[in-house]
């Protein structure tokens, strides 16, 4: 620990207190010694012998962190720590099995959930009593036409899909099921969702979610769910629609509908119905619910409004997609590329415990006005010199120390942080654009031109 006490490391905290907060964290998420027991536990054709998935993990962290620019450019700069050629590490990127994946997001998460509590300032559940997760899918961008498959070929290729599961009140992914094929659906993925619910446990997800088997099973299991209808579900109205409210946006009703039977079982659930003021993006002027939460522990404004905390998992992809390098068009195999985003969705909920950090020591309202783009960028340029001044071995102190050291030193370089470096840029409300002038042969203007033009006025 005595490196941690010196100059050059209060140097680093004083300068850049969002990097080495950073750092400390994912040594604490990536640690060793877990990593490698993920592995075996989980892996079933994979093998490890002279590259640890202890050490291609962190080697893929520092690519989606925005440390290295490529994996072939972190292999050279990790050769030391990974002992073993380039090729052999693309090797074992592309047979990473996918349980392997989802273990190791759920790890990381189990770790993040463990870090936020002891630092403190963790969010109220949504509902008393209740455990929130949002269901939502993701679908990987194509990728460049580097197998021979695919390079006569004018389609994109698709590295493949998932299933993300995310906890708002850690904001953090807490499941990660990933798909292989990119043209398959979401809901091949639904049955490995299905065997992590948990009695008292807040189901929120889209239309495309909206299936028997699932609305039933999590009733089963002591369950509930918010889930948008989709038009393809039927079922027998109960009742006439009752006004119950307004938000900012809509008048709130409800009534009940019985579902279709399932298994020989069936179902009477609450139907809010939300009509907006405006149209949605897609045209909708009206959004239908289905829950089976008991009215004493929502009423219909608020499962509304619990619908609306979807974004929430939307917003954490933009920020995966503009702040990391979550997908990277090079790796071309479905195992690597879902890799990659599964590492991103650690690095997401390393920023979450930052977030929790500054919330506990600045106050919840300046965490929510923190910049995903500032952090990142930080982290992105000073953690090469950080590892630089303190190499990697000595950072292996913080995966081993209890959680109460270990929130306490971060805590001490929370102090540090000038707040103003990394706060959101806000603006006004956008107006609607002007119409164009101009005609189809104007190509060009000359920008001095028109500021002659202004100055005139």
């Amino acid at each position: 620990m005595a490196v941690f006490t010196g100059s050059v490391f209060q140097n680093f905290v004083a300068r850049r207190p969002i990097a080495t907060a950073t750092q400390m964290i994912m040594r604490r998420l990536l640690a060793p010694e877990a990593i490698d027991q993920v592995f075996p536990d989980n892996a079933e054709l994979q093998y490890e012998q002279t590259l640890l998935f202890s050490a291609v993990t962190p080697m893929m962290a520092t690519v989606v962190l925005g440390v290295q620019k490529s994996v072939n450019a972190a292999c050279k700069v990790m050769r030391d720590e990974l002992l073993v050629s380039t090729t052999a590490v693309y090797n074992k990127l592309q047979r990473i099995e996918t349980q392997t994946m989802t273990a190791l997001v759920q790890h990381a998460y189990q770790e993040t959930v463990e870090s936020c509590r002891h630092l403190g300032g963790v969010r109220q559940n949504d509902v008393a009593g209740y455990t929130t997760r949002i269901l939502d899918g993701n679908h990987l961008s194509k990728t460049e036409h580097r197998l021979k498959e695919t390079r006569e070929l004018v389609a994109g290729p698709l590295p493949g899909k998932s299933l993300v599961v995310f906890d708002p009140r850690f904001d953090a992914v807490s499941d990660y099921f990933p798909i292989e094929d990119g043209h398959a659906q979401e809901l091949s993925a639904l049955d490995q969702f299905i065997e992590t619910l948990a009695r008292k446990q807040l189901v929120i997800a889209d239309r495309n979610f909206c299936t028997l088997k699932l609305m039933y099973t999590i009733a089963a299991k002591s369950g509930c769910f918010v889930i948008r209808q989709h038009g393809k579900l039927n079922g027998k109205i109960v009742g006439k629609l009752k006004k119950h409210g307004k938000t900012e946006t809509a008048i709130v009703y409800e009534n009940k509908l019985e579902l279709p039977g399932y298994e020989g079982e069936t179902l009477v659930v609450r139907r809010v119905v939300v009509r907006l003021y405006s149209p949605t993006r897609d045209g909708d002027t009206e959004v239908v619910m289905l829950t089976n939460l008991p009215p004493d522990d929502a009423d219909a404004v608020k499962v509304s409004e619990l619908y609306r905390a979807r974004w929430k998992i939307e917003t954490a992809f933009m920020h995966m997609t503009v702040s990391l390098n979550c997908e990277i068009s090079t790796l071309c195999y479905p195992p690597a590329a879902l890799f990659c985003f599964a590492t991103a969705l650690i690095g997401y909920n390393a920023l979450s415990i930052v977030k929790a950090l500054v919330a506990q020591e600045h106050g919840r309202g300046e965490s929510e006005m923190l910049s995903h783009y500032y952090i990142a960028d930080e982290i992105a340029r000073a953690t090469e010199g950080l590892l630089i001044a303190i190499p990697h071995e000595h950072w292996k102190v913080f995966s081993e120390m209890k959680i109460d050291d270990f929130a306490e030193h971060l805590r001490e370089v929370a102090r540090s942080i000038d707040l103003s470096l990394y706060r959101k840029s806000v603006r006004g409300p956008k107006e609607p654009p002007p119409k164009k002038k101009g005609n189809k042969r104007t190509v060009h203007v000359s920008t001095k031109r028109i500021l002659e033009k202004r100055r005139e006025k």
